[in-house]
């Protein structure tokens, strides 16, 4: 463990020092500007537009949680992230609905735009729609896996593909409920928030508003999976710049992320949703202790290109 811990600080340390430069995300619009927030968020910018993925700001302990508290989201630490609210999101993208990815999202509505949307799962929709207007939620049906959608003005698309979630522990999946009709409560307790349908993201920024011409390429996956579940089925040629990857419980589950990269052949490989959320982790996160960063950042694991992985540090840009 002590090893371990002290490959990680190396790693973060060596993240630190290529990327101080990038802290405060200097933005060329005419590129994409990605931050990472920690856990499964990020924070794009691009051509004027802005995008959030998994929305979760607010740490809750372990004793909160055992002791039967509410799920509170952290006001302050949301203007931390993420600013001051200005209606400058266009989307958000949510992956699942357990509460590490999904419950801040009633808690940033006055983030979103006027014609703004969360797209997730039917599931995640049903639960979000107590606390948010219906125009606001998108839930996927079964027919738009696979297919390109347009978004933030036709300056992105997205195309989502159903996924798992690897087993936290003991080979034991929490939570992993699917809903299939709206909620008449919002969710009280963590363990409220349940999994539905897993979804992984290809995002497309494109070079003029709803062109085919693809400026960068980017995949998101914030919860592991056996491969091939949740690749992407798509054979036009154009390279993936980026991956973000989910490290938590990376080896609960076969051949993750090994096939994914070997099939994928990204440019840069950045892992993601590595700190222990349950205290807080913006500025001084701490690791997960179950994850083992030797095996994670090998050679094996990463297909033969551990000199292009790195661990995404919470604030920073890549």
């Amino acid at each position: 463990m002590k090893h371990n811990l002290l490959l990680l600080s190396l790693l973060l340390s060596l993240c630190l020092f290529n990327q101080a430069q990038a802290y405060n995300c200097p933005i060329d619009a005419t590129k994409p500007a990605i931050r990472y927030l920690g856990v499964g968020a990020l924070d794009i910018h691009y051509q004027g537009t802005r995008l959030l993925t998994d929305p979760f700001y607010s740490p809750q302990s372990l004793w909160e949680i055992a002791s039967f508290t509410p799920y509170t989201p952290n006001h302050s630490q949301i203007k931390t992230v993420l600013g001051s609210a200005n209606q400058s999101v266009n989307a958000v993208l949510i992956g699942h609905g357990h509460y590490d990815h999904a419950a801040d999202a009633p808690a940033i509505k006055e983030y979103l735009t006027d014609h703004a949307q969360i797209i997730s799962s039917k599931s995640t929709q049903f639960l979000l729609a107590s606390k948010m207007q219906s125009n606001r939620l998108k839930g996927l049906n079964k027919e738009e896996f696979g297919q390109w959608l347009t978004i933030a003005n036709g300056w992105v698309r997205i195309m989502a593909t159903p996924s798992e979630h690897a087993p936290q522990a003991l080979g034991i999946n929490l939570f992993p409920h699917n809903h299939d009709h709206a909620l008449e409560d919002s969710p009280k307790y963590v363990w409220h928030w349940t999994q539905g349908t897993n979804i992984n993201w290809l995002v497309d920024f494109l070079a003029a508003p709803n062109s085919e011409a693809v400026v960068e390429r980017i995949f998101i996956q914030t919860s592991a999976s056996a491969f091939p579940v949740g690749i992407p089925d798509i054979q036009d040629g154009i390279d993936i710049n980026k991956v973000f990857l989910a490290a938590a419980s990376f080896d609960h589950v076969d051949d993750y992320p090994t096939g994914l990269i070997k099939q994928l052949d990204p440019k840069k490989i950045i892992f993601i949703h590595w700190e222990n959320f349950f205290k807080p982790w913006f500025n001084q996160p701490d690791a997960l202790s179950l994850i083992d960063f030797d095996k994670l950042m090998s050679n094996s694991t990463l297909a033969n290109r551990a000199k292009d992985a790195l661990i995404g540090q919470p604030g920073f840009c890549y």
